[in-house]
């Protein structure tokens, strides 16, 4: 099995600055291939296959969330180890 990698992003933006990574996250999964960095943490990821969606909206006391999970399974045999 090939090592966890992981990438995390947390911050303000505006609307338009919002719906720009969401574009580009798009054209990463459109693509095929997703990259993410930010300074020194990067890590690329292959969306293949059919993936998996949950989309989940709430609105309270004036606050809006939406969280956006998307996942899908590596091929098999596609690891990063070299047997």
């Amino acid at each position: 099995m090939g090592d966890s990698r992981e990438f995390e992003f947390e911050g303000a933006a505006t609307p338009s600055e919002a719906a720009d990574a969401l574009n580009r996250i798009a054209d990463g999964i459109r693509a095929r291939s997703l990259s993410l960095s930010m300074g020194e943490e990067e890590i690329t990821v292959y969306p293949e296959g059919d993936l998996a969606m949950e989309i989940e909206a709430s609105e309270k006391k004036g606050k809006a969330k939406i969280e956006i999970a998307i996942a899908w399974k590596r091929a098999k045999g596609d690891d990063d180890d070299d047997d």
